[in-house]
């Protein structure tokens, strides 16, 4: 029996490194796709500030602005309530925020309007600090964190762990970076393991059984967009 004990509690080591070993490759992928938002952000004149993107309302400076909230977020995460419960998953906090009635639907007109007045008020030189100066800070408190770590989520009235946290922040921010990318008329060069996590984290949204038999031509159903 204490054989099985060890067995048991070896076990749990290795999948607690294992998770462990996965979330730093996903706060090192949100660091390069950061440094590569700050790298562009170097190179925009007044004009390419005000491109329009594809996200409907939204130019270049107000994508940076939406995605510069998530360092701040990052820096100022309230602390888990004592007694936080069970921690949500990245795949269930977004698809209750992408449910019809969800606040991706609800509160998109707010969003916008916030993300475009958060880009005037903060101008083309905050916009750059919030990625050369505000990102990294934010990437060395994740670091600082294990991936188990549970951290409150106030839009989905819960807790997650850091490591679900940080794929949404990486999935966000690699979104919006090719529609950054997109309206400047560049190629989406973007860091391969944001897109491998992005890609992993929009298939676990989906309904497997719909994912699964849209991708193989079975049946017409759409099973996208996932997100709005």
């Amino acid at each position: 029996m204490e054989q099985l004990g060890d067995v048991s509690s070896g076990r749990a080591h290795w999948g607690a490194m294992v998770h462990d070993v996965r979330y730093r490759d996903r706060v090192d992928a949100l660091d390069a796709t950061w440094a590569a938002w700050a790298r562009i952000a170097a190179t925009l004149t007044g004009n390419d500030w005000a491109s329009p993107s594809r996200c409907a309302g939204w130019d270049v400076a107000a994508l940076y602005a939406h995605v510069g909230l998530f360092p701040h977020a990052v820096r100022n995460a309230p602390p888990p309530p004592p007694d936080p419960g069970v921690a949500l998953t990245a795949a269930e906090i977004l698809r209750g925020f992408n449910a019809a009635t969800g606040v991706a639907h609800e509160m998109a007109a707010e969003v916008a309007d916030g993300a475009v007045r958060a880009a005037a008020a903060t101008g083309p030189d905050g916009l750059r600090r919030i990625f050369t100066h505000d990102a990294p800070h934010a990437v060395a408190i994740l670091n600082k964190h294990a991936g188990a770590d549970v951290v409150a989520w106030p839009a989905a009235d819960g807790v997650t762990t850091w490591g679900e946290a940080v794929r949404i922040v990486l999935l966000e921010s690699t979104v919006h970076l090719l529609d950054v990318l997109d309206a400047l008329g560049h190629a989406p060069d973007v860091a391969p393991t944001a897109l491998r996590e992005t890609a992993h984290l929009l298939a676990e949204i989906a309904d497997p059984v719909a994912l699964i038999e849209t991708a193989t031509g079975r049946t017409p159903t759409p099973v996208f967009p996932l997100l709005r």
